[in-house]
């Protein structure tokens, strides 16, 4: 396996690693509802883009849930020294 170097010299937050996942999962999903909608297919396949769509929803529902929840809140000097409640 070859050598691979880290992409930041320091750790980064799930928050914003996600953002881009999440969006990435969203225009795949865009991506195949088009299909599904404007492109002639035979119902096999117009059965089998539908359900990528379904997954590609289901995936980007659960990475929107994981996103909002790794979403940085306020520091705990700024919410008057509480710490802050994260809703799971």
């Amino acid at each position: 396996m070859p050598y691979l170097t880290k992409y930041h010299l320091r750790e980064q937050e799930a928050y914003a690693l996600l953002g881009p996942v999440r969006a990435a999962l969203r225009e795949l999903e865009r991506r195949t509802a088009n299909y599904a909608g404007r492109v002639p297919l035979e119902p096999p396949d117009a059965a089998a883009v539908l359900a990528a769509r379904r997954v590609l929803e289901d995936a980007r529902r659960e990475v929107e849930r994981i996103w909002l929840a790794s979403a940085p809140g306020p520091e705990p000097e700024a919410a008057g020294g509480a710490e802050p409640e994260v809703a799971r």
